[in-house]
């Protein structure tokens, strides 16, 4: 698996206290426990452990039906934490 998403999986078990044995990449956040509070919490933990600025008005992130596999592949398109945005 990536490095993104084993840095999900980890925080999903050290700061949410999910078994370990219960994720697995087809998962939905909803499936592992979580709800919409809890997903904002994972997004600002991930950010801060990994350095990201993850973008948080991405509708994909706010859906509770998201795979995790599919929230990892996400935050791994991150920007690092400090660059800017560019207007399109």
């Amino acid at each position: 698996m990536p490095p993104v998403y084993e840095a999900v999986t980890s925080v999903m078990t050290s700061h949410f206290n999910i078994p370990e044995d219960t994720i697995r990449p087809e998962a939905t956040l909803e499936d592992l426990g979580l709800d919409s509070l809890a997903v904002v919490e994972l997004l600002c933990v991930l950010q801060d452990e990994l350095g990201l600025r993850v973008p948080t008005g991405d509708d994909a992130l706010k859906s509770l039906q998201i795979t995790l596999a599919q929230a990892a592949a996400a935050v791994d398109q991150a920007q690092p934490a400090g660059a800017s945005e560019t207007l399109a």
